[in-house]
């Protein structure tokens, strides 16, 4: 628990401040940035839960809480602003598109993004939420995802948070699976691509 004293700052103060200042304005103290940076860097910190961030730089669980959600929505400006592709027709499509959405997390998510029969991108949906280890991904809530969002196609999007994009086991007997069941009703899979905090990525399908 921080004991520092409480901080002002101006908005002429924001746009020239250090990351280290920049920090203590959202916490409102002083003297604990540099203990945070030093022992996580800016990164490390972005991928903290609220609870982690509290054990790990000493910090209250309020203001943890506060820091945890002044950077989930620096991530939500970088999503919104990144030039996302409108159609996915390629690895590199899929992975510029989900990439700052899940890229960065600290669990895996798996979304599916449903297509039209011009690869345009008619919606997308979470298909599940896990943890470090691996999210669990029913094959027939997929397939019930891409009908009820009205694709003629779907690809298949979701993170290692380890950082290496390579497909597992898992991740291929998934695909193959899912991919022969879209087959049968008709709506195909046309990839699944696996992206990292680096922003390298893989796809299953030139994997397997």
């Amino acid at each position: 628990m921080s004991t520092s004293e409480p901080i002002e700052t101006t908005l002429a103060d924001i746009p020239a401040a250090t990351e280290g200042a920049l920090l203590e304005m959202i916490l409102g103290v002083h003297g604990v940035a540099e203990r945070i940076l030093v022992m996580n860097g800016l990164v490390g910190i972005a991928r903290m839960s609220p609870v982690a961030l509290a054990e790990r730089a000493g910090l209250g669980l309020t203001e943890a809480t506060r820091l945890a959600s002044a950077l989930e929505l620096a991530r939500r400006l970088e999503k919104a602003r990144a030039k996302r592709p409108k159609r996915l027709r390629s690895p590199k499509d899929i992975a510029m598109f989900f990439g700052p959405q899940l890229g960065g997390l600290v669990h895996e998510e798996v979304w599916i993004a449903a297509l039209d029969a011009h690869c345009g991108v008619r919606g997308t949906r979470m298909i599940s939420r896990g943890g470090l280890g691996g999210a669990y991904v029913p094959p027939v809530d997929v397939l019930r995802g891409a009908l009820e969002l009205g694709a003629f196609s779907f690809v298949l999007c979701h993170n290692h948070p380890s950082g290496d994009p390579k497909p597992t086991e898992e991740d291929v007997e998934l695909t193959r699976e899912i991919e022969h069941r879209a087959h049968l009703i008709g709506v195909e899979l046309v990839d699944h691509v696996i992206v990292t905090p680096s922003g390298k990525y893989a796809s299953v399908f030139k994997s397997s």
